[in-house]
């Protein structure tokens, strides 16, 4: 049989024809094929002078020291010829005296191999399972305390080398190299040198030296006798390639190896048939063949077309799993077995598990879920049993149902079928149920699933069912196999001593263990319960054996030993209806470039896969879903709760990869949550709840566009408020025993006793913090545990205090650190006495009473640590180092008061963590464990938020100061956002820098923030990256005082009298006519908003120019005028406002701000073919229509109010000007000649150069007034002198004409001019002051102080000019004063328009264009009172390469200060510019003190010391009999003589 097929055929054929070299080949094969016997002996009792025989090969039995310790029940009869061939190798090995190493995949065959070479030659068993925690001490002796005496425990190797036992090292390849070398010696030559002093010595060395010496004298020498039945048989897997360590060559070479491969198909396949008789052949075989299938397609190449399994093999457990659930339910479906023991699904393979499922047909079962379930009792043996009814899906009546019997139902006097008041039935997760119970027939399973999928709420419904006691298993990551099994403790005494485990103590009680977190676990721990989970045997670290109740009697009736003497011998049986049900996470996919799917985060491996049936437990169907939520929810509203599952469907659903990430925040458990709070504030807004709770505020930029894209979707909106960021201000009170922050009431607590415990610290209420606190006070309402998540520095630590303070709630303050352990986070263990005491931790302080626990820095400790938190949030069962279990107050009663430490109903945790991602370089605490709390998502204050909060640490600082630090530490902010930096900069920073700035305000800021910046110096690319913002936000970081770059002064011509006007007494009168006003509106204006990049110019050196942006515009876009008016909520808030012409728009934002707004107008104005180029200007009102502006359009005379507030356009309509002449002259309006809008003090005056007519409008009141003047003469301009005064300028006379709020008054009176001065470009509106006016007219007699008594006058051939003597009546006269301008402003072309006044600074400035520099523009102001002039440039702002369809210009506006001016150009360059020479003195002192001075002085140390004397009389010092002079020194009378 040992000769290959072909040898037979030719030994056969040759045998016939008489050959002799067939004859030899026969005789060969006869010596290489001894015929195979089974060893006769008669049961197993190994009595004197016995033998063993398999295949000639013969050992003689002896009888056992310890029967209790030889295995049993591993001998299958008949025993297959693979296994007999595999123990006839092993007793050969045994005869010669050699180690052996079993060598295979995984699965229990080469371990049961192991046994049974025990178990049939008596042989007593020491067993250990190796795993990466095994040390010296778990292979040689422990060292204990004993009466206070250290004593040497022998272990497992030292036992059997002694007792001449078998020694199964069970995972070579998980222990590390350097801990099995010990054993070298050992293997070899059978000697060890122990830790107590004794040398064990090998057999034949021993004997020989005990004839010389003697018994007593090798007793003196501490030797002792290895005994020659001492054999060591290794069980390990090949590596590769399966994981592990290699072998050691040292160690390898000490062992003889056999590899033992599955059994073949046909002995597996009898021996199913043989112990499964009620199942019939043909399914065996065929689950059997899908098995062999699959076995073989896990051995495939990785580069075959049929993907690998990653190494789901053969293995016995999963076939006995198979068919113990057919001898049970013979209507199981077979797939659904299959999938179980080959989880296909989890570890990708899917399609290779189908393809191996279509080549064999196999019977088809009607897929069943569970009904119901009843228990009875048996009539034979008293113990429970359950039977399972199941219907098939597709059956419409109970008829089609069928019942199997669930084994090992527990016995418990409380058990109801009804329990689990957390499940919620539905037919998924009861098909589920049904597949869990049938694998509980068959033993142990694992259960599979996201994050929140309802896998505690089955097993606790699973245990309700069975009633079973469940003992839940926190499992984490540096979790020993020791502390799996048991944990060391002291005794009273100080004696050491070994504490059994919960899994223990359920093996023992028949409980479920649940081991929750096994893909969190090290692979070779979990490992180290392979042979309880399979055998139900394991051995102990203090050497306790735990038997399974069939072997533990056969144990005893071979022993002869009662219970009692087993457990006196630590041998202990296992309940019958102890469990174990794993629970984990499925490992994580990611994808490589090229869309090839890898696995991340492999747990799931070949020896693990062996140990349990595995049932994956995915996310609810849609509407199952509902029906959980609402059985939960009731009152949550039925459209919220349709978007929200619909949302969530659609991100477990979809391909795109950036989404399904954000599906695992949106568990099951997360929408109760969601759901919970939906119902109990019925106004919640939906997309700021789902944004918190997926944490948008911290995902990358396109996540976070596909997450908002998705909601829209769905038609989750934000709402109007979150859009215009314009939320309603919160504020908390306190009354009596009540909070009240925002809309939310909460009572306070009461309990004094804890007072020193409640926090204190200061705090700043700001608007951002109190509706993080409002949201927290929602969901601590509610009772959930909260997890602020946010940036370093925002303030998280300081809400939770202040939250904490207002509710008078204790804390307990727990903060985690990368050395964090689960034994740290719950008890801290100290020496007292000698005697290891457990001191608590401020978690389960905190736990046991009515505290808030917050955890701080959660992020920084190993998600694995943590993790023992989500088993405290979600059940409150947990068990202590101590040995006590903390539960739910509850259930608190079903233990001994001193075993538990009961969880208190107010018992609440707040969690703080760092946002996941770089630079932190914590945890990602919240994909971990996010979904078991609340979150918020804690951001740095908004600036109105974080300007309040820094005037309260500097009340001393300016304000204009903290509004820099403001904007430049949110743009940093936005930087980090972006990843153009790495440091998101926090307002702890900026909090640091006023506190400095508030205690020393003689350092510049520009120095302080090197506090900040400092950290960045060895990054130039950083450094400077950090220092333009600064730059750009007026921080002068850098900076040095003398870098000042004013414009040079040049002296203007002296001002010279230039005549006078005179008032005529008499006049001419005008006809006027009233317009009745159409209004029509208001329509809403198309409205963008738009970010601009404001700089504040200042930053590195200082000059006239302040602050730059660009306005939005397309580059065919132009701009047309400028204005600025007040606010209407805030008059000292400037709005600037910028018209354009294509298309027509009006920009509009607040002279601080960093957004701009654009109107589009377009729609309201008539525009003709005629007109292609709109001509336009704008007014700023005041008075009733304060914030709104007036746009006037030239060429159609249409005139629009817009309120840039509420985005409102109102067209005011009536009789033109042109109508009114007509009427009255018989003329019509011209239209190729446009209209001037002259604008006054809340008036305006309309007219067309050389009309004899105008139009005046005034806007005191509600309603607009018009009024038409038809005049003797024709317009050439409107100068308006006030409110109640205009100078309208004829081609030869001007008039004054008088206005009230009701229009004018119609009579003119003549202003005759005595002066070369007769066309006046412009006239001030407001006077200058007293002393400037005496300062321009070089005059030492005071100038009238009465308000309007000058004018700054712009007329051609002047560079400015001052007229005093207003206002004007009939009868006065108006001096003038001007300086000839003699070249200063050059060409007549190079002035684009009129000059700005600013009479409070007596300043005119003229735009320009500089004739010698195609792209340079600027402006020349001219100080009259310093009698100077300056000239500044300002680059044009045109992109490279843009035409532009107008020329270039400057438009200029004054602003509110009197000193500074809004100076936009035609390509939208926005600039603000400090021109007025009192204003830049002031502005430059203040950026002296920006800079800072003072480190160029030299420094030195003193002390200053109170003396204590008191200082009541001149002290007398003493006198020099020589009167010599003394010069200080403080000890002589008088002075230098």
């Amino acid at each position: 049989r040992m000769l290959p097929r072909g040898w037979r055929r030719l030994a056969v054929h040759r045998s016939m024809s008489g050959d002799p070299s067939a004859r030899r080949i026969i005789q060969l094969r006869r010596l290489l094929t001894p015929s195979v016997s089974l060893f006769k002996t008669s049961g197993l009792s190994t009595q004197p002078d016995e033998w063993l025989s398999i295949g000639g090969v013969r050992i003689k039995l002896e009888p056992p020291k310890h029967p209790e310790l030889v295995p049993r029940l591993y001998v299958k009869t008949p025993p297959s010829q693979t296994v007999l061939r595999h123990l006839q190798w092993m007793l050969q090995k045994d005869a010669l005296g050699q180690d052996m190493f079993l060598i295979g995949p995984p699965g229990s065959l080469r371990r049961r191999l192991a046994l049974n070479f025990c178990e049939l030659t008596g042989r007593e068993l020491e067993y250990i399972a190796l795993s990466r925690d095994t040390t010296e001490t778990d292979l040689k002796q422990r060292r204990e305390i004993a009466g206070g005496t250290v004593r040497y425990l022998d272990q497992c190797s030292v036992r059997a080398a002694l007792e001449g036992r078998v020694l199964v090292l069970d995972g070579i390849e998980k222990a590390e190299r350097n801990v099995l070398p010990i054993l070298n010696n050992l293997l070899e030559n059978r000697e060890m040198q122990l830790e107590d002093g004794r040398f064990i010595m090998a057999p034949q060395r021993y004997d020989k030296l005990l004839m010389e010496h003697g018994k007593d004298e090798l007793d003196r020498w501490r030797l002792v006798r290895a005994s020659e039945k001492f054999r060591v048989i290794a069980l390990g897997l090949p590596v590769p390639p399966y994981k592990g360590n290699p072998l050691d060559p040292p160690l390898r070479s000490r062992f003889q190896a056999r590899i033992v491969q599955p059994l073949p198909f046909q002995e597996q396949l009898d021996e199913l048939i043989h112990k499964f008789a009620k199942v019939p052949p043909k399914i065996l075989s065929a689950v059997l063949s899908v098995s062999a299938a699959l076995h073989t397609l896990s051995s495939l190449p990785s580069d075959s077309s049929l993907a690998s399994l990653n190494g789901p093999v053969n293995t016995y457990e999963h076939l006995k799993t198979i068919a113990t659930v057919l001898e049970h339910n013979p209507s199981a479906m077979l797939s659904d077995l299959l999938h179980s023991a080959y989880p296909a699904e989890l570890i990708g393979t899917l399609d290779a598990f189908k393809d191996a499922l279509s080549r064999f047909s196999l019977p088809g079962y009607s897929s069943l879920s569970m009904c119901s379930v009843e228990g009875r009792v048996s009539s034979n043996n008293n113990q429970s049993d359950l039977i399972a009814t199941l219907v098939p899906q597709e059956a419409s009546s109970p008829s089609g149902a069928c019942s199997f019997s669930v084994a090992g139902w527990a016995e418990r006097t409380n058990h109801t079928t009804g329990g689990g008041d957390s499940y919620v039935p539905t037919p998924y997760h009861d098909d589920l149920l049904t597949k869990m119970l049938q694998s509980h027939t068959a033993g142990d399973f694992c259960l599979i699933g996201g994050r929140g999928s309802g896998k505690t709420a089955l097993v606790n419904r699973f245990a309700s069912i069975l009633g079973y006691h469940v003992e839940p298993i926190v499992l984490y990551q540096d979790m020993t196999s020791r502390e799996l099994l048991q944990q060391r403790t002291t005794l009273s005494n100080g004696d050491t001593a070994w504490r059994e485990s919960p899994l223990i103590l359920a093996a023992q009680r028949g409980s479920i263990a649940v081991l929750d977190g096994v893909h969190r676990l090290e692979s070779s721990t979990l490992s180290a319960l392979q042979r309880l989970i399979q055998d139900r045997e394991i051995s102990l670290m203090d050497g306790t054996r735990l038997v399974g109740e069939e072997r533990y009697q056969k144990a005893m009736e071979a022993s002869g030993l009662t219970p009692e003497s087993m457990a006196e011998r630590s041998i202990h049986k296992i309940h019958p209806k102890f469990r174990v049900i794993g629970i984990g996470e499925p490992q994580k996919q990611t994808s490589r470039m090229g869309g090839v799917s890898s696995t991340q985060t492999s747990w799931l491996h070949p020896e693990l896969l062996s140990m349990f049936p595995y049932h994956h437990v995915k996310p609810l169907p849609r509407e199952e879903e509902r029906k959980v939520i609402l059985s939960k929810v009731p009152g949550v509203s039925a459209h919220k709760l349709d978007q929200l599952l619909q949302l969530t469907h659609k991100l477990r659903s979809t391909s795109n990869s950036m989404l399904q990430s954000l599906a695992a925040s949106l568990s099951t458990r997360q929408l109760v949550r969601v759901a919970r709070r939906l119902a109990a504030y019925p106004n919640e807004d939906l997309y700021q709840t789902l944004s918190k709770v997926c944490l948008v505020r911290f995902l990358p930029q396109l996540v976070k566009a596909s997450f908002v894209d998705a909601l829209a979707e769905v038609g989750i909106m934000p709402s109007a408020e979150l859009l215009e960021n314009g939320y309603r201000p919160v504020v908390y009170e306190r009354r009596g025993n009540q909070l009240q922050i925002g809309s939310v009431k909460v009572a306070i607590n009461g309990d004094h006793q804890a007072a020193a415990l409640v926090p204190d610290v200061l705090f700043f209420d700001n608007q951002q913090h109190l509706r993080v606190m409002e949201d927290m006070l929602k969901d601590f309402k509610l009772g959930e545990h909260l997890l602020l998540v946010g940036n370093q520095g925002v303030g998280k630590n300081k809400i939770v205090d202040r939250f904490l303070h207002l509710l008078n709630l204790p804390r307990e303050y727990l903060q985690l650190h990368r050395d964090s352990t689960v034994q740290t986070l719950t008890l801290q263990p100290s020496v007292q006495d000698g005697v290891v005491v457990y001191q608590e931790s401020p978690l389960v302080r905190a736990l046991k009473s009515n505290m808030v626990l917050v955890i701080d820095e959660a992020d920084k400790a190993p998600t694995h640590v943590t993790c023992i938190i989500k088993n405290l949030v979600e059940g409150g069962e947990f068990t202590l180092a101590d040995g006590r279990r903390v539960v739910p107050a509850s259930k608190a009663y079903e233990y001994p008061a001193s075993e538990v430490v009961p969880v208190h109903p107010q018992f609440r945790m707040i969690v703080l963590a760092n946002r996941p991602g770089f630079p932190f370089l914590g945890n990602d605490f919240f994909a971990a464990l996010g979904d078991i709390f609340s979150c918020h998502a804690v951001d740095n204050p908004d600036v109105d938020s974080e300007m309040a909060m820094l005037k309260q640490y500097g009340p001393g600082v300016p304000e204009a100061t903290l509004r820099k630090l403001v904007s430049a530490f949110g743009e940093l902010r936005s930087m980090a956002d972006d990843g153009l930096i790495s440091y998101p900069y926090s307002t702890r920073e900026v909090v640091s820098v006023v506190k400095h700035m508030q205690e020393f305000p003689g350092e510049g800021l520009g120095k302080v923030v090197h506090n900040v910046f400092d950290f960045d110096s060895y990054h130039p690319e950083l450094l400077d990256l950090v220092v333009k913002t600064l730059h750009k936000h007026g921080i002068p970081i850098g900076a040095s005082s003398t870098n000042v770059t004013l414009a040079p002064e040049h002296t203007l011509p002296p001002l010279q009298s230039s005549g006078q006007w005179t008032v005529g007494s008499s006049g001419i009168n005008s006809k006027l006519i009233p317009i009745p006003i159409n209004i029509k509106g208001p329509n809403l204006a198309h409205t963008e908003v738009y970010p601009v990049e404001r700089s504040e110019v200042r930053g590195w050196s200082f000059s006239e120019l302040k602050s730059f942006w660009r306005l939005p515009m397309h580059e065919t876009n132009y701009v047309e005028y400028v204005g600025a008016g007040v606010s209407p909520s805030d008059h000292h808030t400037q709005w600037l406002h910028v018209v354009t012409a294509n298309p027509v728009s009006l920009y509009s934002m607040p002279e601080l701000g960093t957004c701009v707004q654009c109107l589009d107008l377009s729609p309201f104005l008539p525009f003709t073919h005629r007109w292609n180029k709109p001509k336009l200007k704008l007014m700023c009102l005041e008075g009733m229509h304060v914030g709104k502006v007036l746009v006037h359009e030239a060429m159609s005379d249409t005139l629009l109010m817009v309120d840039h507030t509420s985005k409102e356009v109102y067209r005011i309509s009536g009789d033109s000007v042109g109508v009114a002449v007509k009427g009255m002259m018989g003329l019509s309006p011209r239209k190729e000649v446009p209209f001037s809008f002259i604008a006054g003090l809340n008036s305006a005056v309309i007219f067309q150069v050389g009309s004899p007519s105008l139009k005046w409008l005034g806007l005191f009141e509600h309603t607009p007034l018009a009024v038409s003047a038809i005049l003797p003469f024709s317009l050439t301009n409107v100068l308006p002198l006030s409110s109640t005064q205009w100078i309208l300028q004829g081609p030869e006379i001007s008039y004054v004409m008088s206005c009230t709020e009701k229009g004018p008054t119609g009579h003119l009176y003549e202003v005759k001019m005595d002066t070369p001065l007769k066309k006046i470009a412009s006239l001030s509106c407001d006077g200058l002051p007293s002393h400037l006016l005496q300062l321009s007219l070089n005059t030492e007699q005071e100038p009238p102080v009465q308000s309007g008594y000058s004018r700054l006058v712009a007329a051609p051939g002047i560079i400015g000019g001052i007229a005093t003597g207003f206002p004007l009546s009939n009868g006065s006269s108006v001096s003038l004063f001007s300086a000839s301008d003699h070249g200063i402003l050059g060409a007549s072309s190079e002035v684009t328009a009129p000059p700005t006044s600013l009479p409070l600074e007596g300043e005119l400035v003229y735009p320009h264009h500089d004739v010698g520099g195609a792209e340079e523009l600027g402006v020349t102001i001219v100080d009259l009172p310093r009698h100077t002039y300056r000239r500044i440039s300002l680059p044009v702002t045109l992109q490279d390469g843009t035409l532009h369809p107008c020329k270039p210009c400057l438009h200029l506006c004054p602003l509110q200060d009197g000193g500074s001016l809004l100076v936009v150009d035609h390509c939208g360059g926005v600039r603000i510019m400090e021109t007025g020479y009192h204003l830049l003195h002031k502005s430059l002192g203040e950026w002296h003190t920006l800079v800072g001075e003072g480190d160029h002085l030299p420094l030195r140390v003193s002390y200053e010391r109170d003396s204590g004397m008191e200082v009541t009389n001149p002290k007398h010092g003493k006198v020099d009999p020589n009167n010599a002079p003394h010069v200080g020194g403080n000890t002589w009378a008088g002075g230098t003589g």
